[in-house]
């Protein structure tokens, strides 16, 4: 049985739907739009996502060095061992656990032509943001920004917050709560910019 794999930057970029489309926020959106631009225009980053699924709870690590090179580990909690995907180019592997083998081409263009898409050019239309000024958030002084709700939406729909570095102008951290359980994320997304990443084929690839 094929791998699953977790296609690069969609968990990273699939919360970026429309939400609302009123001016009123429309310098705030500017600020998040201009922040994940300078992310992507960054030699390297580090996405740490934390989600709730059907399978519980997820992690998953992925270190960019853009353009083309990508280290994906998710591991369920349930899982016996993480499924490991590096992309380098045109060329990928995969790993359960148990040894390493390369993708079919048709496979590895996929995943790299998905990364372009999202990650390198970024996708999809971010939702109207207000600026909710400066919080503490792990001891950092962040901007916060809150995704309008969409009047249309059923009550208690779940809100987004992005925090931003008001120093560097870079995303820290994304979330996904109920707007009165903000401490309680069900899915959130840490930023860091390491400056010694390197991510090259494995050692052990079939």
């Amino acid at each position: 049985m094929r791998n699953k794999i977790v296609p690069a930057g969609v968990l990273a970029w699939a919360l970026f739907a429309i939400l609302a489309s009123s001016p009123a926020g429309a310098e705030c959106k500017q600020e998040v739009v201009d922040a994940f631009d300078k992310q992507r225009k960054s030699s390297a980053f580090r996405l740490v996502a934390r989600m709730i699924t059907e399978r519980g709870p997820v992690r998953m690590t992925v270190d960019y060095i853009l353009p083309d090179r990508m280290h994906q580990t998710v591991k369920a909690t349930i899982d016996p061992a993480p499924t490991e995907t590096v992309l380098i180019g045109r060329r990928a592997w995969v790993s359960d656990g148990a040894g390493w083998h390369e993708l079919p081409m048709e496979d590895a263009l996929n995943l790299a032509e998905e990364m372009e898409k999202t990650v390198v050019k970024g996708g999809g239309e971010q939702p109207i943001f207000d600026c909710l000024g400066y919080v503490t958030l792990d001891g950092r002084k962040l901007s916060a920004y809150e995704a309008i709700e969409d009047k249309a939406a059923p009550a208690g729909q779940p809100t987004r917050m992005v925090y931003i570095d008001p120093v560097t102008g870079l995303p820290v951290r994304s979330i996904l709560a109920q707007k009165d359980k903000l401490d309680r994320p069900f899915f959130e997304q840490d930023y860091s910019y390491p400056q010694d990443m390197r991510i090259e084929p494995p050692a052990t690839a079939k």
